[in-house]
């Protein structure tokens, strides 16, 4: 999508939302389209997205098994922001990953609003684009529900983003910068011990 749409540091899941999001606008794009082209609103929608993927990343095989699902809204820059386009979206998403050696569980999930605030022209088509998520986007729960990490907050992302001046959603990413974090966000650390808690939550 042109919006430079970023997701806090599980590429997994930011990736699964963008094609929620992109495939929800295109179904919906034709209908909307008579409103949109006479607003600020080029698309918005709802979607779900069910999804299944495998990592064996941490010396054991894992299947998980998610849905992603949620509203969003697509509005068109004006002024100095021509030519962008603006992504709010509340989300929420949740995961069973299995250990397939033990057959034993945890739950990973989250919700919260990503919403881009910004976008300053750089020179040409060149945007530097800011966005804010807010909510609890990465929660694990151990098989009985109880929680073991949670992030909340609110975390600012900024990316320098090609629009390609062609009016219409889509794009490359030139640089993304560093992100600030507000509120404890234990899950956004690079350090974070993914793998040791998957492990002691799955008996591995």
């Amino acid at each position: 999508m042109r919006s430079a749409a970023l997701s806090r540091g599980a590429g997994e899941r930011a990736l699964r939302l963008a094609t929620a999001v992109v495939a929800a606008g295109v179904l919906m794009g034709l209908a909307v389209w008579s409103q949109a082209a006479r607003a600020t609103i080029f698309d918005g929608g709802t979607y779900e997205f069910p999804y299944t993927f495998s990592y064996d990343d941490c010396g054991f095989p894992v299947e998980v098994e998610g849905v992603t699902s949620g509203h969003f809204r697509l509005r068109t820059g004006k002024g100095d922001q021509a030519g962008t386009f603006f992504l709010k979206d509340a989300f929420s998403y949740r995961e069973v990953h299995t250990n397939l050696e033990t057959g034993l569980s945890f739950v990973q999930r989250g919700h919260g609003v990503f919403n881009e605030v910004r976008a300053t022209p750089l020179g040409g088509t060149l945007f530097l684009f800011e966005a804010v998520e807010a909510g609890q986007p990465f929660v694990i729960e151990d098989a009985e529900g109880n929680v073991v990490v949670r992030d909340r907050g609110a975390l600012r992302h900024r990316i320098v983003f090609d629009t390609l001046g062609d009016d219409v959603p889509g794009g490359i990413v030139i640089e993304e910068l560093e992100s600030s974090v507000h509120g404890p966000h234990p899950g956004f650390a690079d350090d974070f011990p993914f793998c040791e808690i998957a492990a002691e939550l799955t008996g591995a």
